[in-house]
Order: structure tokens, then C-alpha cells, then sequence
């Protein structure tokens, strides 16, 4: 196939500024929609939604699959100082906190780093810590589910941690390391706000005991994924994966995360089907389109469609998660592996747009590109964010405040228009000149067990 490639960036630029349907596709998943906490009503309707766009852009075997999902609802969640009964605190457990129903001694333990609990190891057998979850000042990070399976070991009930954010502003947060099990936590943590935290301090000096009340149910429910095709002309029994996850946190809206990645997802789609009815232009392999369910329960979608398909099926070319897209504009590719560096920044080059191609030093576990890296597919993110340019109006991630007003429309136009001039690019990419995949699943196991407990570099 011959392409005018200055023609047809011109219609997917101008397509994706002018005709852009982004508003409308997050007013359908944060308005109309709301909360989707995977395996609720809520998310089926997304996974559904998405699925019907798809269809509707005329992309080949749109269907919805549903999954097995492990989940917990916590039910309630209290804190309250002894001999304080006015003051009720601000409590949020983490995901999958289990049940506690307990009264202690509160310990400061600062940021729960080895040397600090020495100094205070008598005191941990049954008491309930008060731990800071950032990382200590100019020391070795360590990990906080590491640091929260050390409290445990030394024989805490429970720990408590104050939110970074001003004004009583929490989040929900996560107590694990995604290498390893995603709902198994080491203690029961309860977030508090960062107003509240700096009174248990004072509490905590003054050797205040509290109770600590969290009721949380663990069942198996059914989370969903969907997926469809935009076949390939030249190759089409090969494919790249474009995926993004449409679950949120349990209180969440999700409009930076995830509706912004779930939006340029369907609007990619829709520009590479327009592209093909406005002048002919195809993919030359298959792309693939896919949003998942249950990322923010320990990437469970992910890891399942990876499980579900790619055994049966070849192994896609290549993969890129969409992910808080509102964060930042885009700066470029960010891979899990070295060996697509050449090919990728080739391809972003020809865009003329200064984006760039990096390798991350570790393999990023906190997204769904990690179950396609550890399955030995080619797997990679945006630029964004994560590296420099945050957008300070989108720092209310997994909370109730993450809501469409806070999303750059402007930006995820532009991410939509680029990426679909990026992937009809990467899809072209004659056979003979992809490098060979020799990622091995042993190897890469093995590097996953050696970075056990390393915190992601971000820069």
C-alpha cells in the first residue's frame, strides 16, 4: 500500500481536532456512568460502552469477556482516640485492607525504616503504628508494603498513615507490591488525612491508646475486558495492542484515571477507522484495541486477556498501555525493553513531533503493560507525567475528586492524533525489520525476583 503520509497526517490531526468525540466519551463514563469499581454494574456498563463505540466505528469481533475477578468491599472503617470520643477521625483503608477490630497502644514509628524500629521494637507486639508512607529523606528507599510486612513481622495489629494532600483530602492506596500478590497485604493499613495524622502525632508521644474498626467481605465476583480488531492489510494475523483500563478506585469518578486513557483509546480507533473511509488508508497489521477491567484490584484484566490469549494465539508485535493521560502532554514511549528502542524512536522521528524513546531501568509492575512484559511481549507507555510536567489541577487520582473539569481536552486530542499517525506508522513496519523477539518468560521471571522490593525509577 502506498501512503501519502503528509495527506494522511493531515486528516488524522485535523480529524482529531475538529471531530473529536473525547468530551462525549467522558461525560459517558464519568457523568452517565460514575464510580466503575471492577465488578460492579457500574463497570459492566463501561466494559459495554466501549465495546459499542467500537462496533459502531465498524472494528471487526468487538465482544466483551467476562473474568473471574477477586475483589473486597470494606463495609466500615473507624478510628477513634481513646478517651477522645468527640473527635472523630477521618479513616480510609487501604485495598484489600483486611477486617481488624482491635484497641492498642498508637507508636510513632516514623517512616518505618529498619533503624527506626529498632528504637521502638519493645513496643510494636500489638500495637498500632503510626507510619509516614513517604520515603525517608536521603536514605535508601524502601518500599511501603516492605516496610508495612516489617511492622508485621515485629508484631503490629495494624498501621495508620497520614494522606500527602492538604484540606482532609485522601485516596485510596494500595498496601502491596504489584510483583508480587496485589491482595495479599501484609497489615491492615488505614489511611487518615494528613490533618488528622499530624494530631495523632502528638497523641502518639503522649502514649494515647486507639481503636482501630474495619470490616472488610472478600468474594469472588466477574470483572470484564473488551476487545476488537482493526484489521491489517499486509499482515494481518500479526497485531500491536493498544490497551487502557475503564475501572476505578472504589469512590473514584476516574476522569484522569482512567476515563482520559479509556477516551484517546476510542478516539484512535475511531481516526484509524475514519482514515480507511476518507482515503483508503489501512493498518498493515492488526491493531488491536482493548480496555481493561480490574487494574486497581492488582491488574486482574490484564493479566487474565494475557492469560486467555496469548498461548492460543501469536504474540502481539508490540504493546502500549494508555494511562492518566490528563497528567501531562505526550514527550514520548517509554519501554520495558531495550530491544524495539531503535525501531520505536524511528518511528516516533518521523512524526516530527521532538518525542522521544526511553527504556525503564526496572520492569514496571504499576500497569497493565506488566502482565504483557512478563508474558515476553514488547511492552511500553506513554511519556507523560511520571517524568516531568505533572499538570497540578490532576493530582486527585483515586479519590472522588478526579472529575472531568480537571482534564486538558485540548491535550487528549493531540494524544489521539499522534498516536494514531504513531501506530498506522509502527503497523507498516515491513516484517523483515522488526528485530526478533528473544525475550525469554525464564529470564524474565528471574529479573522480576532479582527487583523484588526496588522502587521504579522515574527519571
Amino acid at each position: 500500500m502506498n501512503i501519502d503520509w503528509r495527506t494522511t497526517d493531515r486528516w488524522l490531526m485535523g480529524e482529531a481536532s475538529v471531530g473529536s468525540c473525547i468530551s462525549d466519551y467522558l461525560n459517558v463514563l464519568c457523568d452517565d456512568i460514575g464510580v466503575r469499581w471492577a465488578g460492579t454494574e457500574n463497570e459492566r456498563a463501561a466494559a459495554e460502552f466501549v465495546a459499542a463505540r467500537l462496533e459502531a466505528y465498524s472494528l471487526q469481533n468487538p465482544s466483551v469477556e467476562e473474568f473471574a475477578l477477586q475483589t473486597a468491599d470494606c463495609h466500615t472503617a473507624s478510628l477513634t482516640v481513646d478517651a477522645e470520643d468527640g473527635w472523630t477521625l477521618d479513616a480510609r483503608p487501604c485495598l484489600f485492607c483486611p477486617s481488624i477490630d482491635t484497641e492498642a497502644a498508637l507508636v510513632d514509628v516514623g517512616h518505618g525504616m529498619p533503624h527506626e524500629l529498632d528504637s521502638v521494637r519493645h513496643q510494636l507486639p500489638g500495637c498500632v503504628a503510626l507510619i509516614r508512607s513517604d520515603f525517608e529523606p536521603f536514605t535508601e528507599p524502601r518500599l511501603l508494603a516492605l516496610r508495612l510486612h516489617d511492622l508485621a513481622v515485629a508484631g503490629a495489629a495494624a498501621a495508620i498513615t497520614g494522606s500527602p494532600h492538604y484540606g482532609r483530602r485522601m485516596t485510596h492506596v494500595s498496601a502491596a507490591d504489584w510483583r508480587d500478590d496485589p491482595t495479599s497485604v501484609s497489615l491492615p493499613l488505614i489511611q487518615t488525612s494528613r490533618e488528622d495524622a499530624v494530631r495523632l502525632h502528638s497523641r502518639a508521644a503522649a502514649g494515647a491508646r486507639i481503636s482501630v474498626t474495619v470490616e472488610s467481605e472478600f468474594r469472588t465476583s466477574t470483572s470484564w475486558n473488551t476487545v476488537a480488531d482493526l484489521p491489517g492489510v499486509q499482515n494481518p494475523d500479526e497485531s500491536i495492542v493498544l490497551g487502557a483500563h475503564h475501572d476505578t478506585t472504589p469512590d473514584s469518578f476516574g476522569a484522569n484515571d482512567n476515563g482520559a486513557g479509556v477516551a484517546v483509546l476510542l478516539e484512535t480507533a475511531r481516526l484509524l477507522a475514519g482514515l480507511n473511509e476518507a482515503m483508503g488508508v489501512r493498518p498493515g497489521r492488526t491493531i488491536r484495541f482493548v480496555s481493561f477491567g480490574a487494574e486497581e484490584q492488582g491488574l486482574q484484566g490484564s493479566t487474565e486477556f494475557v492469560e486467555r490469549h496469548f498461548g492460543p494465539e501469536p504474540k502481539p508485535r508490540f504493546m502500549l498501555a494508555l494511562d492518566e493521560l490528563a497528567t501531562g502532554n505526550m514527550k514520548g514511549v517509554v519501554l520495558q525493553f531495550p530491544e524495539l528502542r531503535c525501531l520505536i524512536q524511528q518511528q516516533l522521528t518521523l512524526l516530527n513531533e521532538g518525542l522521544e524513546c526511553h527504556v525503564l531501568s526496572q520492569l514496571d509492575a504499576s500497569g497493565d503493560m506488566f502482565p504483557f512484559a512478563r508474558r515476553g511481549i514488547p511492552s511500553s507507555f506513554l511519556w507523560r507525567w511520571r517524568f516531568v510536567g505533572r499538570h497540578p489541577e490532576t493530582a486527585y487520582g483515586h479519590s472522588n475528586a478526579d472529575t472531568p473539569d480537571k482534564v486538558r481536552i485540548r491535550e487528549l486530542k493531540e494524544y489521539a492524533g499522534m498516536l494514531a499517525r504513531f501506530l498506522l506508522r509502527l503497523s507498516h513496519v515491513p516484517a523483515a525489520d522488526w528485530p526478533k523477539n528473544n525475550l525469554s518468560t525464564g529470564e524474565i521471571a528471574r529479573r522480576i525476583e532479582a527487583e523484588r522490593g526496588a522502587v521504579f525509577r522515574t527519571m
